[in-house]
């Protein structure tokens, strides 16, 4: 009994770090598919070097989540602090990350995992980012060019999945979404009427 006892607590850990791990990872696809579909924001390769940075911290890697994008021309760090390591009182740490990171040109926003989870935002942002590798036509981009040009510049998602002849229009339009030519009300839910707009220059 005093072996099988011992044997439990040490899977403790392990199951721990594993399931943290876990959310780990289901927190970047979040902040990764948000990154897609919100407009005039790119996504940046890793560098790992705010990782770095936070480990010689104390931060272990499930404890934040690094997105390096650029937003118009600037190229900025966004961090996700999930909602387990504010409430065990680690904001300090990521206060501390933010003022390191800028000694050395490098610019961190922190962003709340809550801002991340928020409904129907993250649903909506999903749904977009599954659309990112549907092509369309150069003709179907055109007529729906026109259609918004025509319309003010706003026009219902369904009327423009309607001018696009690839095998998924919906998909289409939400692909053109990733690419950035194209924006939506990601605090909406996502409807046949939800309105798509032309990305204005600048935005």
């Amino acid at each position: 009994m005093l072996e099988a006892n011992s044997a439990r607590m040490q899977s403790e850990p392990c199951k721990w770090r594993s399931q943290q791990e876990r959310e780990g990872k289901s927190l970047r696809r979040a902040a990764e598919a948000l990154v897609m579909a919100y407009p005039g924001i790119r996504r940046l390769p890793d560098d790992h070097g705010i990782e770095e940075t936070a480990a010689e911290l104390g931060l272990e890697p499930h404890e934040l989540v690094v997105v390096p994008v650029a937003i118009g021309h600037r190229a900025v760090d966004l961090v996700v602090v999930p909602t387990r390591t504010r409430r065990r009182g680690g904001m300090p740490l990521f206060f501390e990350l933010k003022a390191s990171a800028a000694t050395i040109g490098r610019t961190v926003v922190l962003v709340p995992e809550s801002f991340v989870r928020r409904e129907p935002r993250l649903t909506n942002a999903f749904v977009i980012a599954e659309a990112a590798e549907t092509a369309v036509g150069a003709t179907d981009r055109m007529r729906m060019l026109v259609h918004l040009i025509e319309n003010g510049g706003s026009a219902p998602l369904l009327d423009l999945a309607g001018l696009v002849n690839s095998g998924d229009p919906v998909a289409g339009v939400l692909g053109l979404v990733v690419e950035g030519g194209l924006h939506m009300d990601l605090d909406a839910r996502l409807m046949p009427s939800s309105q798509v707009h032309l990305v204005e220059p600048g935005l």
